[in-house]
């Protein structure tokens, strides 16, 4: 079974790309904008595959370089944040 074939496979069973379609449409948040928040939330939660998928559509739609390295500096940033909450456990011992 190819990597496509199990990707039919499973969307068959949640209808995941349906959804996607659905939600990256334009809404109260254009698609413009939701593709870099894609980007973001991909670095945010260290997926590679979804990064380069996501940063390769961001590029399809005409998102610059600067824009999605903004973005991903945005999302190190929530990153870095939520592991600092560590040290805060460490120091109140919680």
């Amino acid at each position: 079974m190819t990597i496509q074939d199990k990707a039919d496979e499973i969307d068959r069973k949640i209808g995941f790309y349906s959804m996607k379609k659905a939600i990256m449409q334009d809404g109260a948040i254009d698609r413009r904008t939701k593709k870099l928040l894609a980007v973001a939330s991909a670095v945010a939660v260290g997926c590679d595959t979804c990064f380069s998928t996501n940063r390769k559509f961001a590029k399809e739609a005409g998102i610059s370089d600067e824009e999605i390295e903004e973005a991903i500096l945005v999302a190190s940033l929530i990153r870095l944040g939520s592991g600092l909450n560590y040290t805060w456990k460490t120091i109140t011992d919680e």
